[in-house]
């Protein structure tokens, strides 16, 4: 009989394990302990989210491909520093207020994105051919998660 034992005002245990033939159970532990520890992870990042105002496609197209470019040639003291790098096309929708270009970043810490803002020649790079599109608005903002839930 499985009875719960109190451990602590606060802690439930079950009195026997669950059985060691349920592999859908050790299966789902797993699982939930690879989650949570990819959540701490990504708890410690510092999310940057920049939106563009790019009316035409051939522009937004330029301005994907040169996010190509930062994702292959970004580097900081000769190593990759930019954790995640992802950039699209947004979705036409009134609630996107003209923006048609949406990139997000994951860095490290505050001072890899200060990095990328101000010395990073990949990234220098892109503002240079940015300044040749046009752009009617560009909209920046970070942080650092303080919810983070992923499913599998």
């Amino acid at each position: 009989m499985n009875r719960l034992l109190p451990r602590s005002p606060l802690q439930l245990r079950y009195q026997r394990p669950l059985p060691a033939s349920s592999v859908t159970n050790r299966l789902s532990l797993l699982r939930d302990k690879r989650c949570s520890s990819q959540q701490v992870k990504m708890a410690d990042r510092v999310h940057r989210i920049t939106m563009f105002k790019a009316p035409k496609p051939e522009d937004q197209q330029k301005l994907l491909a040169e996010y190509k470019i930062v994702n292959a040639k970004a580097e900081r003291n000769g190593a990759p520093y930019i954790l995640s790098l992802t950039a699209g096309v947004a979705e036409t929708d009134p609630r996107s207020n003209g923006f048609t270009v949406v990139a997000k970043t994951e860095f490290a810490s505050l001072d890899d994105m200060k990095f990328y803002d101000n010395e990073c020649k990949a990234h220098q790079a892109l503002k240079a051919a940015a300044k040749d599109l046009t752009i009617e608005g560009i909209q920046t903002v970070y942080f650092t998660p303080e919810v983070v839930a992923e499913k599998q």
